[in-house]
């Protein structure tokens, strides 16, 4: 094993044969490993360490000459020791699946004013109509909506704010309970609760009743959104993850803006309960395949293999992984106190200097990103831009370049550069620092896109409508990006705190987000488009310019903080 010139890469196991089974029933036992899972037995089979890897994939890892991270075990029921086809269809299940129940989140941004006409009183299939009344030059298109009766705008825009403030809440309870009892269960618990939220929300004969089950909704979809990040991290190795992350993120915005496409003539033909039914349908049969193809992924690993220093498991032999085994719903034992660890960790890591700022930086990008959502569709639908209703989705496609851009540029691109920092270090070490430099782009995007965004929608008479979303597509590509490149980051900066850190980024960013937009509508009719989106102008700005400070003192502060191991 010394002879390997890469350290700490991951074995590939060969799957045992029925002879191999056979053979290891007559050997004697030695110990037990205990894992996630059912509690397997150790045997001395006499075969060394080094008969069971697969050369030739280990000369495709050895050519890399870079560390791989985290180091495998040779246990076949390792999530790492997944064939790529498992792989993929793991996470494309899960992928589709967290779509679909994420996209009435999403589609329905643009949508609100069609509740502000329905919850006034009036037929909201007539929309078309109704954004046909002139108003006088200079107009603000929200405070046209403003003065219909009903409730209060900023009540009816909670429909898209308070679901993002119980998506936060909710992952403090669900991602240490995903620690406790697994991520399976968890994901599947949820999408059952998105699922029963979208078919709530499509019979819902009031707005308090319509808020309630789109918290519910929440609840469910965002916390499998949330998962994604910690089934991605554990099936893959480090130097993988943007590409993974990336694609996943990249390919939902694909499928959620397909959807948004066909949502005004759903509205217009339908009714926008509709929209809710046929995501419930779809979020349902996409479950089906999380079911059949997303096996538990929850699997302890030692601090060593962590940072990639695979245990001598020689003289030792595992059960084979079955269909049976990764059907199961629950594996192992509950562990209620690695749970509540998790959630410990979560807040005492919370002022940590690197996972403060990516977790500050992803709360101002995703909130200008949901501010620009809910309030894109007003001045496209009237004068001077007058969009007829049925086109207004067509919005989304700055979305959808933006989500392909995200692929691009923080997926194998972002991979790239890192995985060059590596080459060029003594050993091939990868370090956390340089994905900083994948969020230079991101953040100057998102940087870009609010103003134009601001200046565009507040005087539409001036500036064209090409100018308004192009604004839009780079606030979601900043917000896209920041999402990938700083979960990598800091999955990479404390890999023995994998699920403290990604609590803190899947919770707190999402309370910033509804504490920063929740009035955007109102902050509208005040001030102007212009003036409410400066206000994310100066958090975004300042995390911008403080990332050579973080690339530079980044490793200082990981010693200060250096962290501790803890149940993921």
């Amino acid at each position: 094993m010394e002879d390997n010139k890469v350290r700490g890469r991951a074995p590939v196991v060969r799957q045992m044969s029925s002879w191999d089974e056979k053979e290891t029933g007559s050997m004697s036992r030695m110990d037990t490993h205990e894992s996630y899972g059912p509690i397997v037995q150790r045997f001395d089979t006499g075969v060394s360490q080094m008969d069971l890897i697969d050369h030739e994939a280990l000369g495709r890892v050895k050519s890399h000459e870079r560390i791989v991270t985290p180091a495998a075990t040779l246990d076949p029921r390792d999530p790492l020791n997944l064939s790529q086809k498992r792989k993929i269809l793991a996470v494309v299940s899960l992928c589709f699946f967290g779509a679909m129940a994420a996209a009435a989140e999403l589609i329905l941004g643009a949508m609100l004013p069609v509740f502000v006409i329905e919850y006034a009183g009036l037929d909201s299939r007539n929309i078309e109509q109704f954004t046909r009344v002139p108003l006088p030059a200079g107009t603000n298109p929200l405070s046209l909506l403003s003065y219909l009766p009903g409730p209060p705008i900023w009540k009816v825009y909670l429909l898209g704010s308070l679901p993002v403030l119980m998506i936060g809440l909710a992952n403090l309870a669900m991602i240490p309970l995903a620690t406790a009892i697994g991520r399976r269960p968890v994901i599947l618990i949820c999408g059952v609760l998105a699922v029963a939220g979208c078919i709530w929300s499509g019979n819902s004969q009031s707005l308090d009743s319509h808020l309630a089950a789109r918290c519910l909704q929440a609840v469910g979809a965002g916390t499998v959104e949330s998962l994604i990040p910690f089934v991605i991290a554990d099936l893959t190795f480090s130097h993988e993850r943007n590409t993974w992350m990336s694609l996943v993120f990249g390919t939902q915005g694909l499928i959620i803006v397909g959807l948004g496409f066909a949502t005004p003539w759903v509205i217009i033909k339908l009714s926008w309960r509709w929209l809710y039914f046929i995501t419930a349908i779809g979020a349902s049969l996409f479950m089906l395949c999380v079911i059949a193809f997303l096996p538990e992924t929850r699997w302890k690993r030692t601090s060593a293999e962590i940072h990639g220093i695979p245990r001598d498991e020689s003289n030792r032999a595992y059960v084979p992984r079955t269909w049976k085994y990764d059907l199961k719903l629950f594996h192992g034992d509950v562990e209620w106190r690695a749970g509540w660890n998790v959630f410990v960790s979560a807040m005492h890591t919370l002022y940590y200097p690197q996972i403060l700022f990516i977790t500050l930086l992803n709360g101002a990008m995703i909130a200008s990103s949901f501010a620009a959502g809910y309030t894109v569709a007003e001045p496209l639908l009237v004068e001077p831009w007058a969009w007829p209703f049925s086109s207004v989705t067509l919005c989304l496609i700055p979305i959808l370049i933006a989500a392909m851009g995200t692929v691009l540029v923080t997926g194998k691109f972002a991979d790239m550069v890192c995985n060059w920092g590596a080459k060029r270090r003594p050993g091939g070490k990868r370090t956390p620092e340089d994905q900083l430099l994948n969020l230079i782009l991101p953040c100057v995007g998102g940087m870009t896109g609010l103003f134009l965004f601001g200046l565009a929608g507040n005087n539409p008479s001036k500036y064209p409508w090409p100018m308004f979303l192009t604004g839009l597509g780079l606030m979601t590509f900043g917000f896209l990006g920041c999402n990938t490149v700083g979960a990598v980051y800091v999955l990479e900066v404390y890999p023995e705190m994998a699920g403290a850190a990604l609590l803190n980024i899947a919770s707190i960013r999402y309370i910033i987000a509804f504490l920063l937009s929740f009035r955007i509508a109102e902050w509208i009719i005040d001030y102007g488009y212009f003036k409410s989106f400066l206000i994310y102008a100066a958090p975004m700005g300042l995390f911008t310019l403080l990332i050579p400070f973080l690339w530079y003192y980044g490793p200082a502060w990981k010693r200060r903080f250096p962290g501790r191991l803890s149940p993921i």
